[in-house]
């Protein structure tokens, strides 16, 4: 794999907000809301949210350790 430029790396932190602000809704709210109601707001099932918060796990422990072998 290549090295990250400056640009990949501004990039990557950026995704890496995103999905962790994605991570805390679908924990806070949709997880909840489909343990209660059996279904989020969108309308998926409690085992699809817990595997897309897995798979986001995932992916920002992938991208975390992307950015902390960064090298400036």
């Amino acid at each position: 794999m290549t090295a990250m430029n400056e640009l990949q790396y501004e990039n990557n932190l950026e995704l890496l907000g995103q999905l962790r602000d994605r991570l805390q809704r679908l924990e806070d709210n949709d997880y909840m809301t489909a343990y209660y109601k059996g279904y989020s707001t969108s309308g998926a099932t409690l085992e699809e949210i817990k595997e897309e918060i897995q798979l986001l796990q995932e992916q920002i422990r992938e991208l975390e350790e992307q950015l902390d072998d960064f090298e400036w």
